[in-house]
């Protein structure tokens, strides 16, 4: 019986104990403080600033207790090593995802798929020479913090306790496999979501796996994540995986679907897909850069499918996951 449970040849808690021990304590921890501040406040608005936080501070917290007390590991083990590439990693994920897209914004713009409609600083009779507001600037900044809150709580749940987990388990291809699909799958409830949008989140979501694969960390995935969703939803006026917010472009999606994007934004448009792929060369040639020069194949990765192996032994003598360094992560 204890089997079931316990790993017999790591002497651990098996994947799925893991990552259900998470789920338990993100749920306990999410509901605890949502009630807390309905209490306080009257009422918590989904989607808002502060439900964003909640979930934030609920999966960060429950990644720290599920790491600490069931796999006896510690939370920065997950890829959270603040060492001198950490910031530099945030940034050039941030600034390749703003390049990406920019081009996807100005495609469909010349192939008259979506329609600009203005700034948002225009007003119903508004002249092209209005300077931009520092309501404007307020309402951006705070953009910018709800999406960097959205990038930090996903990227620790999906590439660090989900990946990481059903990778020990089951081994690195079935955790990239699985972890994709289901991340896929949550995005399939938003707003104006079809079968094509969760497919192609899924394609997308390899540039996030294959960012965490190459550089042994969660910071670049964090970035990638951050720039998508900001300059996506708060720059270029789509909407971010089917949730309308305040832009700096207003525009609408005029071509069809599969083509413009639709409601449910550019990640329901077809030509993501190749964007996606100059994303990975982006990151491939950035880790070339930065880490081990031999590090630069395209198929070569910081985390290896040695470190995922089901039983592997060696958890005992594994190094830490420092981005300089091959990691192998088996427990």
């Amino acid at each position: 019986m204890k089997n079931l449970f316990i790993n017999p040849e790591t002497g651990i808690y098996r994947a799925g104990w893991r990552i259900l021990s998470f789920i338990i304590f993100f749920m306990a921890i999410n509901l605890s403080l949502t009630f807390v501040v309905r209490e306080i406040l009257g009422s918590l608005k989904g989607g808002g600033l502060l439900w964003f936080i909640l979930l934030a501070i609920s999966s960060t917290t429950a990644a720290f207790l599920s790491r600490k007390y069931v796999d006896k590991e510690s939370l920065s083990s997950l890829g959270l090593n603040f060492n001198r590439l950490a910031l530099l990693d945030v940034i050039i994920g941030v600034l390749t995802s703003a390049l990406i897209m920019a081009a996807m914004y100005f495609l469909l713009l010349s192939l008259d798929l979506i329609k600009f409609e203005g700034f948002s600083w225009w007003s119903d009779n508004y002249s092209e020479g209005v300077n931009l507001s520092s309501a404007s600037l307020i309402i951006m900044l705070g953009m910018l913090l709800q999406f960097s809150i959205v990038a930090w709580w996903e990227e620790i749940a999906f590439r660090g306790i989900i990946l990481q987990n059903i990778s020990k388990g089951l081994g690195l291809r079935w955790g990239i496999i699985l972890s994709t699909i289901l991340f896929g799958l949550i995005h399939a409830a938003n707003p104006d979501a079809t079968i094509l949008s969760t497919l192609l989140i899924m394609i997308i979501t390899i540039q996030l796996v294959y960012a965490y694969l190459k550089t042994g960390q969660l910071w670049m995935p964090i970035g990638l994540h951050l720039g998508w969703n900001f300059f996506q939803a708060s720059i270029f006026g789509f909407a971010s995986s089917g949730h309308s917010s305040p832009s700096m472009i207003t525009q609408s999606p005029i071509g069809p679907d599969w083509l413009s994007g639709g409601e449910f934004g550019a990640e329901n448009s077809v030509f993501i897909v190749p964007f996606t792929l100059v994303s990975l060369w982006a990151i491939n040639y950035w880790v070339g850069k930065t880490r081990i020069p031999n590090r630069n194949s395209f198929l070569k990765f910081m985390v290896t499918k040695e470190g995922f192996d089901v039983g592997n032994k060696q958890q005992t003598n594994a190094p830490k996951h420092n981005s300089l360094e091959i990691r192998s992560i088996a427990r």
